[in-house]
């Protein structure tokens, strides 16, 4: 029951005042003279259809037949036709509900938390008693996030410290229930509490989601200071720590890598037309110039071709005789015009028949002067003989590769770039390769794969490097620095000191005996000596050996996350 009361003294109304006769205005005069009494109280109106609750045949079916018998219905549109939303639009009263409080605000339900029946269900007898119910949904009429949708209000908690962040419950700190427990009696007694999800309800991550502030995740790891119990404790664990070192960092990416051809620069060898091999004209490793003979094959398709091509040479100078003789007929009236026309048309066509034998001939490398079936193949490119499977009597078809080119004068170098590092590399970046025995070179990054391999956790980053005396072989392996920006001063710490969590580099710093304090870093290079920019100075005391212990006592979770404090650090550096 909607409203109830408001819906029956409607009726009554109608009832005894009888027909309403209708007007030139097509129902406007039923809306002015009915709603001149009626009264669009906020807490009587359907916002799903427009019009008032204790008017509204959709959600109160049982009313139709008062408005039909009143005459009062909008049978086109199936609403009382002084309040139907497409007839009569009514402009929607002022929501009572104006200025929530937003510490007041259920977001997992869309409306205050003080009139929330989901969350507070012991509400529901009072506001079913006020005759203020969506049966339909369940919520209090005037607040029904379905009927009368509410705009939340603004939050609360803009502005939070990042430093004040939980990030493992998504909350400030300073109102985490779980991390604090001793903060849950005063929220409640403040009326700020969400039963459902033991949180305060005005920073519940369920009801009331808050994003993480700028540099949140940051300041939290920074936070979690690890403090061992005596500093007789560091000894025993065995950590060890060595002071940061500046140095001049070059911003760069070292990675493995592996050589091999450019694929524009190497040509596959094949017979275009079928034919056996019957003189072959280098061996592997050999160099060749572009249109130099490397094979000759014989074939009869070819010689059917050479073949064809005298009969339509042929063709073409009886073709041409025949024309000749038809025009000097022509010109004395002797036969038409027809007879002439046919004689180019067939001068034409053999002469597009010559035309088609000598392409397919010259495409397969045969000469097209005798039937002797003999053709060769070319070098399309100048480079070297990488392999060469052919051999005298073999049967060369379309699909049998006889040899393979390679202009080895630029070669390709694939870097295997960490996962971490790959959103610092970019083409047109200079790259240094390092391979052994063979020295050095340098080419730029011309490609980066938008894929990660998901064997290896890298990003393949191809780049292009010179070989003019052919040093570079493929299939090498190699070690390649990739220049991601300019140099600079920088610190650097030993490999072992880098720790990864939650997605963040870090190294602990030792601030006092037994004391260790977390700081985020970026890794600007790689190897054995990192340069990292960061909250870390040169000489500050990095912990090497037992950096992977220290990792586990800030981990979420982890069996010595209890351990640690994590608390901001007030003072410390």
């Amino acid at each position: 029951m909607r409203m109830l009361y408001g819906s029956i003294a409607l009726v009554c109304f109608l009832l005894c005042c009888g027909p309403i006769p209708p007007s030139s205005t097509g129902g406007r005069g039923v809306a002015e003279n009915v709603l001149a009494t009626a009264t669009t109280n906020p807490l009587d109106w359907c916002a799903g259809h427009d019009l008032p609750e204790s008017m509204c045949s959709v959600c109160n079916p049982g009313l139709i037949a008062g408005f039909k018998q009143a005459g009062n219905w909008c049978g086109e549109h199936g609403f009382p036709e002084s309040a139907c939303p497409q007839c009569n639009p009514i402009t929607p009263p002022p929501s009572t509900l104006a200025g929530v409080d937003p510490a007041d605000w259920c977001e997992g339900h869309d409306l205050p938390e003080s009139m929330c029946s989901v969350c507070n269900p012991g509400l529901i007898a009072g506001f079913k008693q006020a005759g203020n119910w969506c049966g339909e949904h369940g919520f209090p009429e005037s607040a029904c996030p379905q009927c009368n949708p509410i705009t939340p209000p603004p939050s609360t908690l803009a502005g939070v410290d990042p430093a004040d962040w939980c990030a493992g419950h998504d909350l400030p700190e300073s109102m985490c229930s779980v991390c604090n427990p001793g903060l849950i009696p005063g929220f409640k007694q403040a009326g700020d509490w969400c039963i459902e999800h033991g949180f305060p309800e005005s920073a519940c991550p369920t009801c009331n989601p808050q994003n993480a502030p700028v540099g949140a995740q940051r300041a939290a790891l920074e936070a979690r200071v690890v403090r061992l119990g005596s500093a007789e404790l560091e000894a025993a664990a065995g950590i060890a720590f060595v002071a940061a070192k500046g140095v001049r960092s070059a911003n760069s990416v070292s990675c493995t890598a592996r050589v091999g051809f450019d694929e524009d620069r190497v040509a596959d060898i094949r017979a275009l037309v079928p034919g056996i091999v019957r003189k072959i004209h280098v061996r592997p490793g050999d160099r060749v110039t572009m249109g130099d003979v490397l094979f000759d094959l014989v074939s009869t398709r070819i010689g059917d071709l050479q073949a064809s091509l005298t009969a339509a040479r042929q063709h073409v100078e009886t073709a041409a005789a025949n024309l000749e003789r038809e025009r000097e007929l022509g010109e004395k009236k002797i036969v038409s015009t027809r007879h002439v026309e046919v004689a180019e048309q067939e001068l034409a066509a053999a002469r597009a028949e010559v035309e088609s034998a000598e392409t397919t001939l010259r495409m397969a490398g045969a000469d097209s002067g005798l039937a002797t079936g003999r053709y060769s193949l070319v070098a399309p490119l100048t480079g070297v003989v990488a392999r060469r499977p052919a051999m005298i009597g073999l049967l060369a078809a379309d699909e049998t590769s006889l040899a393979t080119l390679v202009d080895t004068s630029a070669m390709w170098v694939f870097c295997n770039v960490p996962e971490a590092e790959a959103a610092r590399v970019f083409p047109g970046q200079h790259v240094q390769i390092t391979v052994e025995g063979g020295g050095s070179f340098h080419g730029r990054i011309t490609w980066v794969s938008p894929e990660v391999d998901p064997r290896t956790r890298t990003v393949s980053a191809r780049a292009e490097v010179a070989n003019p005396q052919g040093r570079l072989r493929a299939n090498q392996f190699a070690r390649a620095r990739i220049e991601t920006g300019p140099a600079g001063a920088a610190v650097a710490v030993p490999r072992a000191a880098m720790q990864r969590v939650e997605n963040q580099d870090l190294v602990f710093v030792r601030t006092a005996p037994g004391i260790y304090a977390p700081r985020v870093v970026t890794a600007l290079d790689s190897g054995e000596l990192v340069s990292i920019s960061g909250n870390v100075l040169q000489g500050d005391q990095v912990v090497t050996t037992g950096a992977f212990l220290l990792r586990t006592e800030i981990m979420p979770g982890s069996i010595g996350a209890g351990c640690c404090e994590l608390e901001p650090r007030s003072g410390e550096r």
